[in-house]
């Protein structure tokens, strides 16, 4: 059974390891929103969408609320639905 388990842990570590390769690209694409002060939801939101399932994993938090923060300006009851989201998972 510990073996079961030792291996199910590295699996799951494995898994996070690689979701966590796609940050710096995450981090371009946020930055570049935020810098062009893009006002599209949807290329917002499908960023957003993207950083929240990373958020399950205990990945890309920092991203997605800075992002989030900047959401707020664009259209803020859009922000709140995903911090809504954010704070249920």
């Amino acid at each position: 059974m510990d073996k079961e388990i030792n291996d199910l842990v590295q699996i799951i570590r494995s898994f996070n390891e690689s979701l966590k390769k796609h940050l710096p690209a995450l981090e371009n694409e946020v930055n570049i929103l935020i810098e062009s002060k893009c006002k599209e939801n949807n290329a917002i939101e499908y960023v957003l969408d993207t950083l929240l399932s990373l958020t399950m994993h205990n990945i890309a938090d920092n991203l997605f609320i800075r992002l989030l923060e900047y959401y707020k300006t664009v259209d803020a009851e859009g922000a709140m639905f995903y911090w809504k989201e954010y704070d249920e998972q």
